[in-house]
């Protein structure tokens, strides 16, 4: 195990993750049971030479959430203006500067909803409680994923690979989204997040599209998928943090004015449900329609969510494996091929050097542009080059007592040689030279 030989300078990074979950993609990845035995039954592989990418199903994880979500706001600074955020998620202070707000769930909400697990309890963590029935504090179980809890170190190479910590560098992305990226170069668009943790630039661009009009199905869709090593990261943060995304956009106010006037008090539409005030953090009562209305805003904005859990090595085959077939025997189910993206974003992974091929492989996979013949494009009618993929790396410039960092990801490129003939060029876009030093580097093919 190592930790990062650095301080963090940021009051809204969360200080009480480093050790969290530390055995979390190990039990997984070896098929233990995240929240109970059907574990298995809820999930989609991915065919892989070198083993299953799983996708955790929408249905899965909507049934796996707690009673409650317990949440607080993350204040990400932006060093410009754009008109395509939503005003509703930006405050302006005093002094001119100006702050994006994203809700996310509080670890400490995560690690209860383990432990009520272990008690079997899905309702130990509900609003007011957090004793058990006969009011007893609630201790730390066996659970593997409470294993390292107490542990201070950051990582666990191959273990537990840092998911469940907000870092900076993620935030120096939104505010790269916030200056450069239109509505137009996002609606419509298959966008990608490797190594996501706790997903703030895709929740920052999924706040973007709740808080625009919905498309409908007339438009092309919108898909964001989220990826990480460890499947309970997915599960106990970054989906609950989707679902908090869209509560608080406008993209939920259909759901809540319908609630307005319930016709019975006693019925499950009467819950209490938070205002949508970016300052004061909350509880958010998950209820059936809660769930039903979000996933009917998913077809109303036309977008398409996926999360999917496993190393980049067995990520990358899955991009253009084609073909389906179900397994009855094992409740295993191979999908299509996953497809080409328009945006990839990375923060925060390229901090040792021994992963850095596999995540380059699986960047080229996602991204690569089609080459075709002369012949080819004739025949196909290609008149003109097509836009190049937004391919975005948000580090520090050196990981202390790792290894890793911008320079030695920049050479980790030019000696690439996974695909003959590829000429990938990287280039700095933003960067920040004041405390620990940070980049945000854009990749061509």
């Amino acid at each position: 195990m190592f930790k990062f030989g650095f301080d963090l300078d940021d009051a809204d990074i969360d200080n009480e993750v480093d050790s969290f979950l530390k055995q979390t993609g190990n039990a997984q990845l070896q098929g233990d049971s995240p929240s109970g035995d059907n574990y298995e039954e809820n999930q989609e592989r991915l065919p892989n030479e070198d083993g299953c990418l799983v996708e955790l199903s929408m249905e899965h994880l909507l049934n796996t959430l707690p009673t409650n979500l317990s949440f607080s706001f993350l204040e990400i600074p932006l060093s410009s203006f754009s008109s395509a955020s939503s005003a509703s998620s930006i405050s302006t202070f005093a002094n001119g500067s100006r702050v994006h707000h994203l809700a996310r769930r509080d670890l400490f909400d995560a690690r209860f909803q383990v432990i009520s697990e272990d008690k079997g309890d899905p309702d130990v963590v509900a609003e007011g409680g957090r004793k058990t029935e006969t009011n007893e504090p609630i201790e730390a179980s066996s659970d593997s994923r409470l294993r390292f809890l107490d542990t201070p170190s950051d990582l666990v190479p191959g273990v537990y690979e840092g998911g469940l910590k907000t870092w900076e560098c993620s935030l120096d992305l939104v505010d790269y989204l916030h200056a450069s990226l239109d509505d137009e170069n996002l609606i419509g668009k298959r966008v990608l997040e490797l190594g996501c943790g706790t997903g703030v630039p895709s929740l920052y661009l999924l706040q973007r599209i709740f808080s625009s009009p919905p498309t409908g199905s007339t438009s092309q869709k919108t898909i964001i998928h989220f990826q990480d090593y460890n499947p309970s990261v997915l599960e106990l943060v970054t989906f609950p943090n989707v679902l908090l995304s869209w509560y608080m956009s406008p993209a939920s106010d259909p759901f809540l004015s319908s609630l307005s006037s319930p016709s019975d008090p006693e019925a499950e539409d009467a819950a209490e449900y938070p205002a949508k005030d970016l300052t004061t953090a909350g509880d958010l009562s998950i209820t059936s329609l809660l769930k039903i209305a979000f996933k009917q805003s998913l077809k109303r904005y036309n977008l398409e969510v996926k999360f999917l859990g496993g190393s980049w090595k067995s990520f990358r085959n899955a991009i253009t494996t084609s073909g389906g077939a179900s397994d009855n025997q094992t409740n295993q189910v191979t999908v299509k091929g996953l497809g080409m993206y328009d945006i990839l974003l990375t923060s925060e992974t390229i901090y040792r050097t021994e992963s850095m091929p596999d995540l380059i492989h699986a960047m080229w996979e996602a991204t690569h542009p089609t080459v075709w013949s002369p012949s080819e494009q004739l025949s196909r009618l290609v008149i003109s080059e097509p836009r190049p993929p937004l391919i975005l790396v948000a580090a520090k410039v050196f990981y202390f007592g790792v290894g890793g960092g911008v320079d030695e990801f920049v050479e980790a490129v030019k000696k690439w040689n996974g695909v003959p003939d590829v000429n990938a060029e990287v280039t700095t876009i933003w960067e920040r030279n004041i405390g620990v030093r940070r980049r945000i580097l854009r990749v061509f093919w």
